[in-house]
């Protein structure tokens, strides 16, 4: 009102420019007024005729677990893990009626989890509001984490002795050459929403992809299962510059056992004797010709078993496509996300058991792979004699003249 009452002032000589001022500024609250458009109440089906109930209640055993990624039994078991039924039964005419029921909850969050969709899309499989829906995916993420950390098929746990040796025998039943291999490990990076800060910014901008990314790491036993898993670190760090961080614990924990990987991952220096896998074609040429078809042949072996963590990933975004979308720039709760689809991704491979890992290292496809000799990996392996360089001619050569002069 004071400004008001100044633009209008006593002085008709100032009055246009107090005029055009006074247009200028309402000009300016006009365009910073926008037209925001939202999900209603009103638009929405109630919760018990949403298509979640519909789904849940009468659904097929296949579209259940299409659309959830667990079979009934599995769900039913891990509802009964987050959620104290019997408790809620009792206390249900209690206070207000909540919008969702316990799985009801458990199905919100296996969709968000399970999909790219926005709340907006979510909401009208639920019959829920958006604010309902924000504040029920947080908690139960909270929840789930929690809680899973501890479940003995869903945690993420080192493997003792004892499981590190099945783990050994389960590789070596696949190749017989190898007897020391437990796991397989690669980095894999997910896209997340740029933040305002500006060094948060920086460190998660990713040169390689040219966009805002997080880096992760997991580590597959021939289960399926992920035993170790580092999250959540700035998508500028490469996959060597990470492993610096955990390396002094996986030196600590194997022993004498290894760890198949990649190109990306040091295999020199301290990490020697830890983590193994094949041979860059560059470095195949600079072999000395007496070893040189042995240490092809073991890296065609690690090349076969480096796949296993290549089907570890897709498995794990194919059934969470939500790592696949921008995730949320609030570290801790991107932590969350990451976390909980880690977690579920262990239960239902212990449980449904979906893993092309679990199915490839069993002891019958083992033997029906050796009966038909069939090898999808086969087009990536070395080729005796593809490597022979100009040093092997030099010393035939040399040896040769030294034969003559006998």
């Amino acid at each position: 009102m004071v400004l008001f009452e100044w633009l209008i002032g006593d002085d008709h000589d100032e009055q246009p420019l107090h005029q055009v001022l006074l247009i200028v500024l309402l000009l300016q609250y006009h365009n910073s007024i926008r037209d925001r458009h939202m999900l209603h109440r009103s638009a929405i089906l109630q919760p018990q005729r949403s298509p979640w109930r519909k789904l849940f209640e009468s659904g097929d055993e296949s579209s259940f677990l299409h659309m959830t990624g667990l079979t009934r039994r599995a769900f039913v078991s891990l509802l009964g893990y987050l959620f104290d039924l019997e408790k809620i039964a009792r206390h249900r005419k209690r206070g207000r009626p909540r919008s969702l029921s316990p799985d009801g909850y458990l199905g919100l969050l296996l969709f968000y989890l399970g999909s790219k969709m926005n709340y907006s899309h979510i909401c009208l499989i639920f019959g829920i509001t958006p604010s309902v829906c924000s504040r029920a995916i947080n908690m139960m993420l909270k929840r789930t984490v929690q809680l899973l950390r501890d479940h003995p098929l869903a945690k993420v746990e080192f493997p003792g002795e004892a499981k590190m040796r099945d783990f050994a025998s389960m590789v070596q039943r696949r190749e017989p050459m190898v007897d020391d291999i437990i796991g397989f490990m690669d980095g894999v990076s997910f896209p997340v929403q740029c933040t305002d800060e500006r060094l948060a910014q920086n460190a998660m901008y990713c040169g390689y992809d040219c966009d805002t990314m997080v880096n992760n790491v997991f580590a597959y036993g021939p289960d399926g299962k992920v035993f170790f898993a580092a999250v959540n670190f700035p998508g500028s760090w490469a996959d060597g510059s990470l492993t610096a961080r955990f390396l002094p614990y996986m030196k600590r924990k194997l022993g004498e056992y290894k760890i198949c990987v990649d190109q990306g991952f040091p295999r020199s220096g301290d990490a020697h004797g830890i983590f193994v896998g094949p041979i860059a074609k560059r470095q195949a040429q600079r072999l000395h010709r007496d070893v040189r078809n042995y240490l092809l042949k073991i890296s065609n072996i690690h090349t076969s078993l480096r796949q296993a963590s290549e089907w570890g990933m897709r498995g794990l975004q194919g059934t969470f496509p939500r790592c696949k979308s921008r995730l949320p720039s609030d570290s801790a709760l991107r932590r969350l996300v990451i976390e909980a689809i880690i977690l579920v991704h262990n239960f239902r491979t212990d449980y449904v058991g979906y893993s092309q890992i679990k199915t490839v290292f069993d002891r019958e496809y083992v033997r029906c792979e050796n009966l038909h000799g069939y090898d999808r990996i086969a087009q990536y392996y070395f080729r005796p004699g593809d490597y022979d360089s100009d040093v092997d001619e030099i010393m035939d050569g040399g040896r040769s003249d030294d034969n003559s002069d006998n």
